[in-house]
């Protein structure tokens, strides 16, 4: 038959949890006031129950700690992303808006004087505050040149016969269309060019990195 110290050391597990009955718990109770032994192993049973739990609440708080910062770098990359995109589309319309109110009008190489007089003043008629920029066959091929950069010398025969036409270019702050419609049957005009209904991101693609 078990002695009082080996019937105590059974229950002390349980008592230690709280599930004890009151008659069991009273009679751990009374043991315990006068076993220092059993007492020191309540004391043991105690200190390794709050380890566990203090370890199971590390762990606890690990998990939290990592999912919160999986979490922080999702939301942090959602952010860059989302402030990419605002940006991105902010940069493409600025560009949209401001080519879209621009035209190049292409002229034939036998054009008179007068009749770039004549195409400059229907444009001012329309717009009297729009930036107008003319520009000849030899301003063209230079341009051209300088664009070439070392390869320049590939048009250096073109002198005498410069492929590039003479052009006009208009930014302005009324309607392209308004302006096109004006000035299209015009004697002189070989082309207009208008970026007005084009795609935007297309242009901006174009403009910043094919161009």
């Amino acid at each position: 038959m078990k002695n009082e110290c080996d019937i105590v050391k059974d229950l002390l597990f349980s008592y230690s949890d709280g599930i004890l009955s009151t008659t069991s718990k009273e009679f751990v109770e009374e043991h315990l006031k006068k076993c220092e032994s059993c007492k020191n192993i309540l004391e043991e049973i105690k200190k390794d129950c709050n380890d566990q739990k203090q370890a199971k609440e590390i762990d606890f708080f690990k998990s939290i700690k990592k999912k919160l910062s999986k979490k922080n770098i999702i939301i942090f990359i959602s952010i860059i992303f989302l402030v990419f995109i605002i940006t991105f589309n902010i940069l493409v319309f600025q560009h949209y808006n401001a080519i879209a109110s621009t035209m190049e009008i292409y002229l034939q190489d036998n054009i008179l004087d007068e009749e770039i007089e004549n195409i400059k003043n229907k444009i001012i008629e329309i717009d009297n505050n729009v930036e107008l920029e003319y520009i000849s066959k030899e301003k063209e091929l230079e341009k051209m040149r300088n664009k070439l950069g070392d390869k320049a010398n590939l048009l250096d025969n073109y002198e005498q016969n410069n492929p590039f036409p003479a052009s006009i270019k208009i930014k302005t702050k009324v309607k392209i269309e308004r302006i096109e419609a004006s000035i299209q049957d015009m004697p002189g005009i070989k082309k207009i060019t208008t970026h007005e209904n084009n795609n935007p991101y297309e242009l901006f693609i174009y403009d910043f990195f094919i161009k």
